[in-house]
């Protein structure tokens, strides 16, 4: 009878150690990158405000924003010196959206330095770099696409 309890232990210990490192994961906190409660749904609560996200009190971007001017001056600056690149794939290309994440994987390069410094939107906390055929200004803090020149890289 003894034999029979020490072997129902072994079974048990056995099957206990099985499980147990399976259920960690599932007990486990959201990691950060996840939404909060619910799941993201419903309204933002206490987000950034205007001042906050680069913007002035009446909702106007005070930063990261590529003017006409600085648009010719990239353009020109492609037309002089080609790079040689070749289109995102339109399903990455889909994913690039002002306000949003540079979505992971995606194959980029930083600006020229003679372009960043002929582009004043280059500097102060602004990073250009240039993702297939579009330059994107990125918040360097945030690491969000603050705006899109698509199709001037040549």
């Amino acid at each position: 009878m003894r034999h029979r309890s020490g072997r129902a232990a072994l079974v048990l210990l056995a099957v206990l150690s099985i499980t147990s490192p399976a259920t960690g994961p599932a007990l486990a906190d959201k990691p950060d990158w996840a939404g909060g409660p619910g799941g993201g749904h419903g309204k933002p609560q206490g987000g950034p405000s205007y001042e906050s996200r680069g913007h002035d009190s009446k909702g106007r971007a005070s930063g990261g924003s590529v003017s006409r001017g600085e648009v010719t001056i990239i353009r020109d600056y492609f037309v002089a010196h080609p790079v040689g690149v070749t289109a995102l794939p339109p399903g990455i290309a889909k994913k690039l959206a002002r306000g949003q994440p540079l979505p992971p994987g995606i194959a980029k390069k930083v600006a020229p330095v003679d372009l960043r410094q002929r582009v004043p939107v280059c500097m102060n906390g602004w990073e250009c770099i240039l993702a297939g055929a579009d330059m994107l200004i990125l918040d360097a803090v945030h690491g969000t696409i603050a705006d899109i020149v698509r199709g001037v890289v040549r």
